[in-house]
């Protein structure tokens, strides 16, 4: 029964003309058709009987007349005007985006879920396509706009084999767009993948992660955080965390269980033509982004010249650090920060590339070999006692310090005699395309693959109860 309150609309006027008075009290007002002579019950009832008949007999007439590929026809054309009525609502809610941009993950996203909720709609989704990635770290949408730092280039890999998989990849850049794009569709994502510090901020914040009070919130257990550097990055500690190189193996002390993912530079590379080695200039890429790399503890070749004992130009595209004052080391030809595909250019053209010490870990050493460019890696650490001992080695890519030459070369810091021969090793002995077995797309898509379908939720319980047991950590958001 509804109950008219003090402060509710009252209908004004005649009540006998007032259709407000029939929405509130239904069948208690005067109409102005009373004196209408009333029909007989019976008679609404055989109209009602006559049209169902007329109904029937017009069906069966139909089914009757059309034989068996008409049938078939007209069902086609029922379900494809079903098909087009849904494709018109999934637009209103979904525009398709535009599709010759590809570099906005805001359109990325609108043609990502008129695709996915076009084809729940149909019943035609792909292999993998109803299940979901959120892309949190902000470096996704950096690398798909050009960002070319070492995070960006480990998160376009990350995408395209997500996408290379089937899977829906779905940007929600830092915790707030997180939080609304993951109440759309909770069940149907599988792993968030963000930075560090959001996840972080996340688990400390009652209005992000579920709980027992805000059931709505996120799992911390779905949540994995990408760190580009050795130790933890998560608050449920380094099983959370994922790795661009192979830290459990490289660095155990900080990082044993940490999740190894890597990335691959396979896809990029390949779509720029491997120069042939009879038409590269006779040349070598010295590799440091600035100039006061060139100065300090972490330069590797203090004291050696750049003055190479045989034939051979050096080049770099380092910036010009204004707090340095010394001028970069003679013999090297920088031609200052250039553009991605000038960069590519010319280390393409180059014949080995020479590390100094700084930066680390960057995926350029992979370009390069990838072009048929090998790479000089110096060792800034060793074990004195044992020295060609790897596992204790600390190098300037140390994802790079198992390999041997042809393609990569270990130099230790110092050995100027040593860096020049290796330099004249990689000059003689020319190498074709490679690419490490671990950094290959295959690679990857076997171990993003396994990360999206394993199960954290049975991975946070028994932590759980680790927690519980020896009352270290946070619980209540596990």
């Amino acid at each position: 029964m509804h109950w008219r309150g003090e402060h509710e609309h009252e209908p004004e006027g005649n009540e006998e003309n007032d259709p407000a008075y029939e929405l509130l009290l239904p069948g208690e007002h005067t109409n102005t058709y009373r004196d209408r002579p009333k029909r007989p019950p019976w008679y609404k009832r055989s109209a009602y009987i006559l049209l169902c008949a007329a109904a029937l007999l017009f069906i069966s007439t139909v089914l009757y007349t059309i034989d068996v590929f008409s049938g078939y026809s007209l069902r086609k054309t029922l379900s494809s005007a079903s098909s087009n009525y849904v494709g018109s609502v999934v637009s209103h809610l979904w525009p398709e985006g535009m599709a010759n941009r590809t570099d906005n993950w805001e359109n990325e996203n609108s043609k990502t879920m008129h695709a996915l909720f076009k084809c729940l709609a149909n019943g035609g989704c792909g292999e993998n396509q109803t299940s979901i990635v959120l892309l949190s770290s902000p470096h996704f949408k950096d690398s798909i706009a050009g960002h070319t730092s070492g995070e960006d280039i480990w998160a376009i890999s990350i995408l395209l084999s997500l996408k290379e998989m089937g899977y829906t990849a779905v940007y929600a850049p830092h915790n707030s767009e997180l939080l609304r794009t993951y109440r759309q569709y909770p069940d149907l994502v599988k792993i968030i993948i963000s930075e560090g510090s959001d996840a972080e901020s996340c688990f400390k914040d009652p209005q992000c992660t579920k709980t027992k009070d805000h059931p709505l919130g996120i799992p911390a257990w779905k949540m994995l955080a990408m760190h580009f550097w050795t130790g933890s990055s998560h608050p449920l500690g380094n099983q959370w965390t994922l790795s661009p190189e192979n830290f459990p193996l490289l660095s155990p002390g900080n990082s044993k269980d940490n999740v190894y993912l890597g990335y691959s530079v396979e896809r990029a590379c390949k779509e720029i033509p491997i120069m042939p080695m009879d038409e590269r200039p006779n040349q070598g890429f010295v590799y440091g982004k600035r100039l006061d790399y060139f100065f300090g503890k972490d330069f590797a070749w203090e004291g050696v010249s750049f003055a190479p004992p045989f034939p051979i130009q050096l080049v770099a595209g380092f910036s010009n650090d204004s707090s340095v004052l010394s001028p970069p080391p003679e013999g090297i030809d920088n031609m200052g920060v250039m553009p991605k595909h000038r960069f590519y250019e010319h280390l393409g053209m180059s014949r080995v590339l020479i590390g100094i010490g700084r930066p680390v870990l960057s995926p350029t050493p992979y370009d390069a070999l990838c072009m048929g460019v090998p790479f000089i890696n110096p060792i800034m650490h060793w074990d004195k006692k044992k020295p060609d001992d790897r596992s204790k080695w600390e190098a300037q890519h140390d994802g790079l310090k198992y390999e041997s030459p042809p393609y990569v070369y270990n130099v230790k810091k110092g050995d100027g005699e040593g860096l020049w021969k290796a330099v004249k090793d990689a000059l003689d002995h020319p190498i074709d395309r490679y690419i490490v077995p671990n950094m290959t797309m295959a690679s990857l898509g076997a171990r993003l693959g396994a990360l999206v379908e394993k199960d954290w939720k049975s991975q946070a319980e028994q932590l759980l109860e680790l927690r519980k047991k020896t009352g270290k950590g946070e619980v209540s958001r596990v």
